[in-house]
């Protein structure tokens, strides 16, 4: 780097502006991490949390399916025992 590139940075850096150049610099190094770093990281968790999500909903469907057949199979013994019920009313 030449000193005139040099001297300009630092009196940027630490003149009457000094605030905003380091500000912007921190913006920036910031959304460069962010970038990089952060986001895919977020990106890979999301994708695990959706595959997961996945194997959870399958394993959702199932049961519900297995309680919808019990169901089904509770209602006709119910049906069965009031048929029965009602066939020992008439007898008595």
């Amino acid at each position: 780097m030449d000193p005139e590139t040099l001297q300009l940075i630092l009196s940027a850096v630490s003149g009457p502006a000094s605030g905003i150049v380091v500000s912007l610099l921190s913006m920036l190094g910031f959304g460069y991490f962010l970038i990089r770093h952060l986001l895919p990281q977020q990106e890979r968790s999301l994708d695990k949390v959706l595959e997961s999500h996945a194997d959870d909903r399958k394993s959702f469907e199932k049961s519900i399916l297995t309680m919808s057949k019990r169901i089904d199979r509770v209602e006709v013994a119910v049906e069965e025992v009031a048929k029965n019920v009602s066939i020992i009313k008439d007898r008595m």
